[in-house]
This record gives structure tokens, sequence and C-alpha cells, in this order.
């Protein structure tokens, strides 16, 4: 079974929200759950190609990956940034394709206060580095302060050096195309997702409650014609 990772990583709420608006490129944890659990147990593999996103986002996929009873392949077609760096650290083996890229960051937040509160926002980052950190060394075999390092540089690699020089990912796959052809990569090509707003989700709650009521009146209709 094959499961798509593609474009931003949202939560399970935001997901509904945004496709019914029409987005149809971004991944969340419900999806690669339902897709684990139809898979029971045999190999999947990950097709990513995301620039990341909630970074808890990322964590939460990558614990699913870490407790699925099967073989996982996270495979890097495109790019991997950010928290889609954090989610292929689950998988059982971690593959790119020649010309993918990698890129890892500090995390960032949105705060406002007081000199507390802010200072507060300030731990709460560093912290969630930490956090991080912790779960790229686990797997990476690098030295921590190397990929603080990393972090800290917010650039994109080759798969070859996250490979070699990193550790993010075990292996970069042969290329079977003529060697002279050239791959491309176009930065920022991705429009960045809508804030989600309160009048969007009372749409999309009005949306599903007409639906609902479709639903029943279909129901209450075929029991008319039974009778």
């Amino acid at each position: 079974m094959e499961i798509n990772i593609r474009g931003e990583l949202v939560d399970n709420e935001s997901a509904f929200v945004l496709r019914w608006y029409g987005w149809v490129d971004i991944a969340c944890p419900m999806d690669v759950s339902q897709a684990l659990a139809d898979a029971g147990g045999e190999e999947v593999t990950l097709l990513v190609n995301s620039p990341g996103g909630d970074m808890t986002v990322g964590t939460e996929i990558y614990s699913l990956l870490r407790r699925y009873s099967g073989r996982t392949v996270a495979l890097v077609q495109g790019f991997a940034a950010s928290a889609a760096t954090l989610l292929i650290q689950g998988a059982t083996v971690r593959q790119a394709e020649p010309g993918a890229l990698i890129c890892i960051h500090n995390p960032s937040l949105v705060a406002e206060g007081d000199y507390r509160e802010l200072q507060g926002a300030s731990d709460s980052a560093r912290n969630a580095r930490e956090a991080i950190l912790d779960i790229y060394a686990q797997r990476s075999g690098a030295e921590r302060s190397a990929l603080g390092s990393l972090m800290n540089r917010d650039i994109w690699i080759s798969a070859g050096q996250a490979a070699e020089e990193y550790g993010l990912i075990d292996e970069v796959l042969a290329w079977d195309g003529p060697a002279d052809e050239p791959l491309a990569f176009m930065a920022a090509a991705a429009a960045p997702l809508p804030r989600i707003t309160n009048k969007m989700r009372a749409a999309y709650a009005e949306h599903v409650a007409a639906e609902k009521q479709k639903t029943l009146a279909k129901l209450r209709q075929k029991q008319l014609e039974l009778m």
C-alpha cells in the first residue's frame, strides 16, 4: 500500500475544513492512521513531497509509524522540509529519489504580551527545538551539535548530504534514467494555506449539518416507500 504525504501537514479538523474549501494537497494524521489500519500489517510506503507544517502533526504521524506492526518505507520524492522530516524518522526505512531535497530548521511560533510572556514563548521554542533534536539524533547517528548547526542554518541540502553527512535518510535510490538528464527544483512553488477563520469553520459546520439533513430526508423517503 502507498500513502501520499502531499503538501502541508495540518491537524484533522483543519483538513476537513480546507478540503471542503477545495484544498487537495494537504495531509493529516487521520489519513495515515486509516491507511495503516487498512494495510493490516502489510508493508506500507509513504510517498513524501511536503514543505512540512504543524510540528505536532509531524510528530503524531512519526508515532503512528513507530507503532505500526508492519514494515514502513518513507520515500522522499521531491522534497521534505520542516515537520515532514520528523514524520519520515518514524519509518522503518528512509529513502529519497535522486534530486530530492531536505531542509531542517528551528521551530517558530507567534507570540505577544509582556516580557514574561515573550520570554516564556522563547523558552517554549527552545524546548521544542530540543524535542526535535531528540528525534533526529535517535535515528541519524550524527552528532547532536552538527544537527543543531544545520537547523540554525535553515538551508536546503541534497539527499546525498542528508544520508552521508547527517543520517537523516538511509539511502538514495539508484538513478535509472539517462546520466545527463537535468533535475529541476523550483523553490516556494506552492501557495501558502489560508488561515482558517471562525467564519470558515461556521460555513463548514453549516455544510455538514445540511448534508446530514439531506441524508435523513433520503432515509425517511425510503422508509415511506417501503410502507
